[in-house]
């Protein structure tokens, strides 16, 4: 479906009088039809000129149908990653530029939004908005016009913590280049060296859309990755999948950015959590507990986890978690994970952006194709 430009759209709600927005006052506001309909266009106006990453949901009349989200013709374009998912009477829209801004003059067409079965609804409002900003990594979690929801953790689309940052717009295909078959792009990143040992495996998420810097040109290789960063971007990877239900963890609080992402890897057996029944978000991961997720993720995925390679030849290998030897035994004979050294493992040291990005990359090549 051919689609208008933006500024006629404007033009056109602002002159038959049917632009809405969630607020007077200055800020982000929402720009749909409150006319009843099938399918609404919509915009955002107010946002950063410097936003790089956004995280917004839709507030819909009904919740009796089942929405489609068409991204906006000027999203489309090589580098612009675009996922949704519904729950119920709500749409959350994840939108990511790999490089660059998503809209320097501070107004973005998002799209269509289409229902199921000719049901005719409007777009009441928004909430949980957050963006973060590509100058800074910063991330922010503006006034949502009067509309409860607004997040203050992060974004699961953008890089703006020490965490680190991962899109969900690909499922990262096994294939060179970027999500959509092209030709890969020159990494922006200045703390990337060519022929680095993570340089490819970089590159490779960058291009795919699983990972995106903690600010415009640094990708923050060094900087450690927090368990909620690993299960989110495994949930995106999955396609982010509709929950129900909030995750079984008292320290992981309901419109979290990582919610709904440890609600599901919880309720598939991907995370168990700690003894003292907390999950512990924001903990840095270790090298382990990494080795322990992605193999509980393998047998969700139905992939074979029968191949184990034997520790005995670490010299730490008894620093291993006995919940974690089977894990670690897979994880290094499937070369997921390698030794830090010859004959060490190191499993209770934290993994680093570089190393999350290097493992998920084997994943998606060795096992996913």
């Amino acid at each position: 479906m051919k689609r208008p430009i933006l500024s006629l759209i404007s033009a056109l709600v602002l002159a038959t009088g049917l632009l809405f927005t969630t607020a007077a006052a200055a800020g982000p506001q929402l720009v749909t039809s409150q006319t009843e309909a099938t399918s609404q266009e919509v915009s955002m106006t107010g946002i950063s000129p410097d936003c790089q990453s956004m995280q917004v949901t839709l507030l819909l009349s009904k919740d009796s149908a089942t929405y489609t989200y068409e991204p906006d013709a000027g999203l489309n374009r090589n580098g612009i990653y675009t996922t949704s998912k519904q729950n119920g009477s709500q749409v959350t829209l994840y939108i990511t530029a790999k490089n660059g801004v998503l809209a320097s003059d501070g107004t973005l067409a998002l799209g269509t939004l289409s229902a199921s079965d000719d049901t005719a609804f409007t777009i009441t409002g928004f909430s949980g908005l957050l963006m973060t900003d590509s100058a800074s990594g910063g991330i922010s979690a503006p006034d949502s016009g009067g509309v409860a929801g607004g997040n203050t953790g992060g974004t699961p689309g953008g890089g703006g913590s020490s965490s680190g940052g991962s899109t969900g717009g690909s499922t990262g295909s096994g294939t060179e280049g970027g999500s959509d078959g092209s030709e890969p792009q020159p990494l922006p990143f200045s703390d990337v060296a060519e022929g680095s040992w993570y340089a490819d495996a970089v590159s490779y998420v960058y291009q795919h859309g699983l990972m995106t810097g903690t600010s415009e040109n640094r990708f923050s290789p060094d900087v450690t990755t927090s368990r909620a960063m690993i299960v989110t971007m495994l949930y995106r990877l999955e396609g982010s999948p509709a929950v129900s239900g909030a995750a079984a963890f008292p320290d992981v609080a309901a419109g979290q950015w990582y919610a709904d992402a440890v609600a599901w890897a919880s309720a598939n057996g991907i995370v168990t959590g700690y003894d003292n029944g907390n999950f512990g978000p924001e903990d840095t991961i270790t090298r382990e507990q990494l080795a322990v997720i992605f193999y509980r993720y393998a047998a969700y995925r139905g992939y074979d986890k029968t191949s184990a390679a034997s520790l005995d030849g670490y010299t730490d290998a008894a620093k291993v978690s006995p919940y974690a030897t089977q894990a670690m035994g897979w994880a290094i004979s499937t070369g997921l994970i390698t030794g830090t050294s010859d004959t060490t493992l190191s499993p209770g040291g934290f993994a680093t952006r570089a190393q999350a990005a290097v493992i998920l990359t084997r994943f998606c090549q060795n096992l996913a194709d």
